[in-house]
């Protein structure tokens, strides 16, 4: 005869199962709780602090493994809030970025500017420095149109 013996640690599952728990709790009050959303805007320390104390209760005397268990698993409401507010935002963040990154484009377009207009009053013929001027306002028109995009929100 065959036997099988299964042995369950009760200890490492209601520790998981607090600590999910826990980071649940913790997302909805700082999701739907006035001085939760202050923390969470303004005093986003407090939040890291107070959460990470709480895993570091729940994990007493563990091992280092069922810490980063404990960690993991309080961490995925909070993430989970996250996520959810950034897909509910008007802007979403890589609108922001791209914003940011026209912006660089501009400065760009504007040293590239300056760099031609000094060509232009060091060029020996009329000609070579309507060429630099006539490129230099082709920058300044591209800048122009990277600003305008990224005041509002295109591209």
């Amino acid at each position: 005869m065959i036997e099988m013996q299964l042995s369950v640690d009760f200890m490492l599952i209601g520790r998981c199962l607090l600590a999910f728990l826990w980071g649940i709790g913790l997302a909805c009050f700082l999701q739907f709780s006035r001085i939760g959303q202050y923390i969470a805007t303004a005093r986003t320390w407090i939040s890291v602090v107070i959460g990470v104390g709480v895993d570091l209760l729940l994990g007493i005397g563990a091992a280092w493994w069922v810490m980063w268990l404990v960690v993991a698993l309080s961490s995925l409401g909070v993430i989970t809030r996250s996520l959810f507010n950034e897909h509910n935002e008007a802007e979403p963040a890589l609108n922001r970025y791209r914003t940011k990154w026209q912006m660089e484009d501009t400065i760009d377009c504007c040293g590239s500017i300056i760099g031609l207009l000094t060509d232009a009053l060091e060029a020996e013929s009329a000609d070579k420095s309507l060429a630099q001027v006539s490129k230099a306002l082709a920058k300044a028109h591209n800048a122009l149109r990277l600003m305008t995009e990224a005041r509002y929100g295109r591209k």
